[in-house]
């Protein structure tokens, strides 16, 4: 029982750890950051969908 345990303690302290790293980058890096990516993201979304309704309208117009 005692070797399961240490085993235990031994994998989630590893890991305990690296999530204590990773939320401290998290922390450290702007929210303005964060921000610009989602501009980003919200940017080339709204891009993908005006070409989707430009290739539709190409089609519509192909069958008239």
């Amino acid at each position: 029982m005692e070797k399961t345990e240490l085993i235990q303690k031994n994998v989630v302290g590893g890991r305990r750890s690296a999530w204590r790293v990773i939320s401290s980058i998290e922390q450290k890096t702007d929210t303005s950051d964060k921000k610009l990516h989602k501009v980003f993201y919200l940017k080339m979304k709204g891009d993908y969908f005006r070409y989707l309704a430009e290739v539709a309208c190409g089609d519509d117009r192909k069958r008239e």
